[in-house]
């Protein structure tokens, strides 16, 4: 799933990241279109800390879309 930098920005803004690092992989991976594997390298992050971030990305993702359609 690649979104765009301004839908990453507003997703970034709903609940802040604890770890900027693991906010940057998120960015690269959904924004850039990175593997995880890459990103983990770029970022120094191990697999599974990015892969944990990731999840919980897309999960802010997909409830954003659920909150976003309930208000319409």
């Amino acid at each position: 799933m690649t979104i765009t930098p301004q839908q990453f920005q507003a997703l970034t803004r709903l609940q802040k990241s604890r770890s900027p690092a693991a906010e940057e992989a998120c960015r690269l991976v959904m924004v850039e279109g990175l593997t995880l594997t890459e990103a983990a390298r770029q970022t120094g992050l191990s697999l599974n800390s990015v892969n944990n971030a990731h999840k919980r990305m897309v999960e802010r993702l997909e409830w954003s879309k659920i909150a976003a359609a309930a208000a319409k």
